[in-house]
């Protein structure tokens, strides 16, 4: 064997490699998948504690096979892509779970979470809308609320940041811990908004 040939063999077994470890299911032993499925099923109900990241994922996916009309499959998956720092993967797995329920909120914040990350640490348009819609959809998701604000912030649109803000601490119960550190954001820009042409 040739240097070049011997270089070639080289560069395909460690693409075969890079394959495997990112579409293959590392850890997992080769067998049919009913019987992996089976197996997997097995631990979930006697040692839910011992399952990989490869068999959750794994059944996951069979889950989403499985139920093919409900978001949460796909929200988890999305989860996990993101947890192996996958965050363009989880998005796809996001936008799944919403084409099955766009009002599912998990899967609204998800994504708008991985936009921002992909967008290193700004609030997109897309991803403000996206908070948005999940605040509107469950208001005790203060924390979406105030990243939907925050968009609007960084979009420029001062006045309407302002507004949302205000929305967030008003829905807040009176003895809600937050509403002490929201207090100094609510007096920097005026609890009660700006004043009527009137006053």
């Amino acid at each position: 064997m040739t240097r070049l040939q011997a270089i070639i063999v080289g560069l395909c077994l460690v693409l075969g490699i890079a394959g495997y470890l990112a579409f293959g299911r590392p850890g997992m032993a080769d067998q049919p998948m009913d019987k992996r499925q089976a197996e997997i099923m097995e631990k979930i109900r006697t040692a839910p504690e011992t399952l990989t990241p490869a068999e959750t994922l794994a059944r996951l996916e069979q889950t989403a096979i499985d139920k093919p009309d409900a978001p949460e499959p796909h929200y988890y998956i999305g989860v996990m892509l993101r947890q192996q720092n996958r965050p363009d993967d989880a998005a796809r797995a996001f936008q799944s779970a919403l084409r099955r329920d766009g009002a599912y909120v998990p899967a609204l914040i998800g994504l708008a979470d991985v936009l921002v990350e992909l967008d290193g640490g700004g609030v997109s348009v897309d991803a403000a809308r996206l908070y948005a819609r999940a605040y509107e959809l469950d208001p005790t998701e203060v924390r979406a609320g105030m990243w939907a604000a925050m968009g609007a912030a960084q979009a420029g649109d001062q006045d309407k940041a302002a507004q949302m803000m205000r929305a967030v601490f008003a829905n807040l119960p009176e003895d809600d811990p937050r509403r002490e550190r929201f207090a100094p954001m609510l007096d920097a820009i005026g609890r009660d908004g700006p004043p009527s042409p009137e006053q």
